[in-house]
């Protein structure tokens, strides 16, 4: 836009030149009246003359009547400072001329009122060459009331100014009148110059000058034609400045419409420019009454960041015109006016002419500054760019005060049309200049503040959090340069807090923008400047009131997990189960409500489990050192909110260039409630930082959030058994605290001691005890015993003590091979049960039936025992062995050791824990290994000696490689060699008929009944019987059961004891159970049988049979004895009924022919009167044989 044609018009004066550029004048200050408010004296406050000064501006406009009656608007103007050079300035620019002049001072004595009127004076001669008029605002002391001392105060005689006396404490009440008047008398004066100069012939138009041409002019002839029309023209253009100081606008468009013309047809460039600018101002005047200095809401809107075009179209609509009219309207109305598009152009050309004179530069400078306001009250960006570009290639020779200024303006112009990052720049060339090796004072401070105004423009908060995450916003390059710039302002102006937050700022934000070396050499110097002033997660306010936010290094170290941690599985809080009430019934339908909306699950930063007051909770972390030196982490802690939280500290040392490095962040919850873990805080390079998770990029969640619950107790559990590795396969296997294992053989048992240890700080108040297995209930309480009312006796335990119990543990097996399911069959006559026959050596016999005081009888009985597991058919009808037969070492292969797990389970709470239901578990394993002891292969029941017992015979193999000792009675035991068998009877009492109510209740028994009975009379014998071993080598005991025995119909009629009750009498003697009984051979016997029913009912069709017969001790039963014997009465008796507790008596006689040993078989049957037609009619028990045992023996000999 500049030109360097033309620049031997002038010299260069710098005498004359206007060196105080004015960048806040605007066109409407063409049309105002300039005032100086000068603060003179010491007294007055400077707070106090700025309250005053800010009363005196708000009088900025005067509306007055002239002569003619019209209302006119007198604007006005206050300034603090105008130097003498530009009031020099006056006959080029009228509104450079310094009209008024307002001094301020405060006094207490006559002196120093007299000295207040002096510098008053003093400045009146100052600008004596174009002041109007002054006035001379005096603060005095109270007036004093008393009429003995008057107020003798006053300004000196030769004081010709009017002055305006106020008290101090009072308001000032009439100033705002006292200037007005003021400025009515300037405006009277002013437009008497005007009338003046108005009424001058054209022939005696004086030249008027700019200070500059002076030396110009000198002998040149004034009267040429040219000279003369450029006289013409310049006053034309200084009566228009006139008119439009007096308020007459349309007059003065039309002298400066005339002016243009005179002046362009003789090439008056200067005052061309002039004449233009005059033009362009008072066209604004009209347009835009909204943009002068009086409307300060209106023009500030315009400052608005982020839309400043919308905030400016505002300002050209017709609302913005005093009388609504458009702006083609106006231009109709009234003549000589400009176009707002023709506004810049006039501008544009009153600058390219300025820039031909050197000495216009400021004239030009403060043009370009008044042509972009108003392109941004047009919202023109472009133009309004244009015109502040010119600016800065205008080559003044300035101070750097002014240079600050200038280019302070020119960031604010910047900053209105949008250009953020043009302003930013010019804010970071005034901050140099502030501090630039030509300022005699160089200020840090204010560099640092427009280093910090220079953030936003380049798109860089102070907040870190609002930077962009992963992102690019704005100029890497350029930012880091400003962050270094700004380091080194805060530094050197001292505050060296300042510059560590600002480096930090630097390192967070620009981390990934950084070489690596930048990264290390940023580093180092983030560590210098914090070994002088350690860098705090806190705000800094700075004088100014700004405030900066903290800055965290979260890239310092690295994070790459956070995971909150579970406690310990035995320190785990659980509810406390409580009985399920019932809520109805369950309603079942296929339709999913809210399915749609589980389709896309989030997953929450809710934890689904809960820690616990006063207990270590910890978090798992994963660390990186990303630089080539050594990084120091210290006092490393969790950041929480919520419920009250002690983080515990964690210092360490991450090698350079490493990771990833696991840490463990721990903390005990001090309270109740909902605690919010927002991330960690660290002690890096003498910075202590804050690092919130929502501020991480790579992490679900912001922040992490977990129930505390009340405190609950913590207890040890110890055994007294040998610990194991492992925590076992069998029920919850977290929970484990410790691991036990022992050995037993099948049926030993073993004491496990339990020590329970009270390790918190709160009393354990509940115990509870159970153990999982997966044995049924019933086995597994066989298995496992404890004492639950010995430990309750001794809680409450309190914290430091100790409480024990036992628990039993019983080797429980199966002893009895497996066997083939029986099937309920009245043809059945034989007990499978895969038996083994012993090859290895000879079936043992019990020591009791091998007694000698037992005689022939007991001979004989064992010959029974033995005849009943024989492998081929027999006659005897009680035998329930099969032939089938395995050799014993395939025995003894399914019986290898194997393992049973259990999981002792401790369920323990107390204090508030448990009021809130919670309870905490521990469990201990029990591991017991079983090795094979003894197995019953095979066994049967046979009659005994008496009635009320029989025999359980079994066939007992010893599994293990030691020799055995086995009891089977309190008094009988036998040794069984290491891999052998033996067989033994047991004497067993026969079941009760109380445990048989349902076989002789009547009427048909259903299957489950049978089952019912037979499981009744198989719990009979495995109670009854008490099988106990013994190894010798080691000491080890166990017991053997049988629970689970299977019995065939004819076992179970000896099991089962008969509902009648026998008496056999010979020769009206009674016969005594194993007793023995001689007769000679001929001698005639009476045989008496008396039977009593014990049943609660009537048995009918009753059948007493009795019959003869010799046993050849070879499992040979011979029943033909005619010849052998003779009977008189009947072998048969039936009886129609036997009534409840009734009796029945028969009675024979016999002779026996030969000698020998005979056995009389009593039985007695009875058959239903009432016969069912169900076909199973044998498996009803009413129809039944009950004999009399042990059979009757008789031995007959010769006379």
């Amino acid at each position: 836009m500049r030109s360097s044609v033309s620049v031997i018009l002038s010299s260069p004066a710098p005498d004359t030149s206007m060196s105080h550029p004015d960048y806040e004048q605007t066109a409407h200050d063409h049309a105002a009246i300039l005032l100086l408010v000068k603060h003179v004296g010491s007294q007055l406050k400077q707070k106090n003359f700025s309250r005053v000064y800010e009363r005196l501006s708000r009088v900025n406009h005067v509306k007055i009547i002239d002569s003619m009656g019209v209302s006119r608007e007198v604007l006005a103007r206050y300034i603090k400072e105008y130097p003498v050079e530009n009031n020099d300035w006056g006959d080029y620019q009228t509104h450079r001329r310094l009209l008024g002049l307002i001094s301020l001072g405060k006094y207490d004595t006559q002196q120093e009122l007299n000295e207040l009127c002096r510098v008053h004076e003093s400045l009146k001669v100052k600008y004596s060459s174009t002041l109007f008029d002054s006035r001379c605002v005096l603060f005095g002391p109270p007036a004093d009331t008393s009429p003995s001392e008057p107020n003798v105060l006053s300004t000196p005689s030769n004081f010709k100014t009017r002055a305006v006396f106020y008290e101090d404490c009072e308001p000032c009440v009439g100033l705002e009148d006292q200037i007005s008047e003021f400025l009515s008398s300037l405006f009277w004066v002013l437009e008497s110059k005007r009338l003046e100069r108005s009424r001058e012939k054209v022939e005696r138009v004086s030249l008027l000058l700019a200070p500059f041409e002076r030396k110009d002019f000198v002998g040149l002839d004034l009267e040429s034609r040219s000279n003369r029309k450029r006289c013409v023209g310049r006053m034309t253009k200084h009566l228009g400045d006139l008119s439009l100081q007096a308020g007459l606008v349309t007059e003065a468009l039309s002298y400066y419409s005339s002016a243009v013309d005179i002046l362009k047809a003789v090439n008056d460039w200067l005052w061309l420019g002039g004449a233009y600018e005059g033009l362009c101002a008072a066209s604004v005047i009209l347009l835009y009454p909204n943009l002068s200095r009086s409307f300060p809401l209106q023009r500030n809107a315009s400052l608005q960041e982020g839309s400043p075009g919308k905030q400016r179209s505002s300002s050209i609509s017709t609302n913005s015109l005093p009388s609504g009219m458009s702006p083609a309207e106006l231009q109709q109305e009234v003549q000589n006016v400009l176009s707002p598009e023709d506004i810049p152009k006039r501008y544009r050309e009153a600058i390219i002419h300025y820039s031909k004179y050197l000495n216009a530069g400021i004239i030009e400078m403060e043009a370009c500054f008044k042509a972009a306001r108003i392109a941004v009250e047009q919202g023109g960006t472009l133009q309004a760019s244009t015109f502040l570009q010119n600016v800065i290639f205008i080559n003044l020779t300035l101070s750097e005060t002014e240079k600050i200024q200038r280019f302070t303006s020119l960031s604010d112009l910047y900053t209105q049309i949008g250009f953020h990052r043009k302003a930013s720049f010019c804010r970071r060339l005034a901050a140099t200049r502030h501090v630039s090796a030509q300022n005699p004072q160089p200020n840090w401070s204010q560099c640092y503040q427009l280093m910090l105004q220079a953030l936003s423009g380049h798109k860089l908060s102070l907040d870190p959090t609002e930077f962009p995450r992963g992102g690019l916003q704005g100029w890497p390059a350029l930012q880091i340069q400003l962050l270094q710039e700004l380091v080194v302002a805060a530094r050197r102006m001292g505050h060296t807090a300042l510059a560590t937050r600002h480096m930090t700022f630097l390192l967070q934000t620009m981390w990934e923008h950084l070489l690596p070396t930048e990264q290390r050499d940023l580093a180092l110097q983030l560590q210098v400047l914090a070994a002088q002033c350690e860098g705090a997660p806190v705000p800094l306010v700075l004088n100014s009131g700004i405030v900066i936010p903290p800055a965290n290094l979260t890239n310092l170290p690295q994070i790459r997990s956070f995971v909150l941690r579970n406690l310990e599985p035995q320190l785990r809080p659980q509810k406390i189960e409580k009985l399920k009430e019932d809520s109805g019934p369950f309603l079942f339908t296929p339709i999913h409500f809210g399915s749609l909306e589980r389709k896309n699950v989030v997953t929450s930063s809710k934890m689904d489990y809960v820690w616990v007051e006063g207990d270590v909770c910890e978090v798992a972390m994963e660390l990186y050192n990303p630089l080539p030196f050594e990084l120091k982490v210290l006092n490393m802690r969790l950041l929480t909110s919520g419920s009250v939280f002690e983080s515990l500290p964690t210092s360490l040392s991450l090698p350079p260039e490493s990771g990833p490095h696991p840490v463990i962040l721990s903390g005990t919850p001090k309270e109740i409630g909902e605690l919010e873990v927002l991330g960690y805080s660290t002690h890096t390079l003498g910075v202590k930082s804050n690092c919130r998770l929502r501020h991480i990029g790579g992490f679900p969640h912001p922040q992490y959030s977990v129930d505390v619950i009340s405190a609950l107790p913590k207890m040890q559990v110890l055994t007294s058994l040998p610990k194991s590795a492992s925590s076992g396969s069998v029920g919850d296997t977290v929970t484990v605290a410790t691991s036990t294992n022992i050995t037993l053989y099948a049926g030993e048992s073993a004491e496990c001691g339990v020590t329970l240890s009270n390790v918190g700080e709160l009393p354990i108040e509940m115990v509870e005890v159970s153990v999982h297995s997966t044995l049924e209930p019933s086995l597994q309480q066989q298995v496992f015993q404890w004492s639950q009312e010995n430990l309750q006796a001794q809680l409450p335990l309190q914290p430091g003590a100790d409480a024990s119990f036992t628990i039993y543990i019983y080797s429980l097996t199966d002893f009895l091979t497996p066997a083939v399911v029986f099937e309920h069959d009245a043809s059945s006559t034989a007990y499978g049960s895969q038996p083994a026959s012993f090859l290895s050596g000879p079936s043992s016999l019990p020591s009791r039936l091998s007694s000698p005081t037992f005689g022939r009888e007991q001979a004989s009985r064992r010959s029974e025992l033995t005849s009943s597991f024989r492998s081929g058919g027999s006659s005897h009808s009680g035998s329930s062995l099969g032939s089938s037969r395995l050799p014993f070492s395939k025995l003894s292969a399914p019986n290898a050791s194997k393992v049973m797990e259990g999981q002792l389970k401790l369920r323990y709470s107390g204090g508030a824990g448990q009021e809130a239901g919670y309870c905490r578990v521990s469990s201990v394993t029990l591991s017991v290994e079983m090795l094979p002891s003894v197995q019953i292969t095979n066994w049967d029941v046979l009659p005994a000696e008496t009635n009320s017992q029989f025999y359980l015979v079994l066939d007992i193999a010893n599994i293990t490689s030691h020799e055995l000792e086995l009891q089977y009675t309190p008094s009988k035991c036998i040794l069984i060699e290491g891999n052998e068998s033996c067989r033994i009877p047991v004497p067993v009492n026969r079941c009760p008929l109380s445990k048989l109510t349902k076989l002789y209740q009547g009427g048909k028994i259903s299957a489950d009944d049978r089952l019912e009975l037979d499981q009744i009379c198989s719990e009979h014998i495995a109670s009854s019987v008490d099988l106990r071993w013994h190894i010798l080598s080691s000491g080890t005991r166990g017991r053997v059961s049988l629970k689970g025995i299977t019995l065939t119909p004819e076992m179970l009629d000896l099991v089962r004891m008969s509902p009648l009750q026998w008496e056999v009498t010979l020769n009206s003697q009674p016969v005594k159970p194993q007793e023995e009984l001689n007769c000679r051979a001929g001698q005639c016997l009476q045989l008496g049988i008396s039977i009593h029913n014990f049943l609660e009912r009537s048995l009918w069709h009753v059948c007493l049979a009795v019959q003869f017969y010799q046993d050849h001790q070879n499992g040979v039963n011979n029943y033909r004895l005619e010849t052998r014997l003779a009977s008189a009465g009947a072998s048969k008796v039936i009886l129609p009924e036997l009534e409840e507790q009734g009796s029945a008596y028969h009675e024979c006689s016999i002779v026996f022919f030969t000698p020998g040993q005979y056995k009389v078989d009593i039985q007695c049957s009875s058959q239903d009167n009432h016969p069912t037609e169900d076909k199973d009619q044998t498996l009803n028990d009413i129809c039944h044989t009950w004999k009399f045992t042990p059979p009757v023996a008789i031995t007959v000999v010769d006379e």
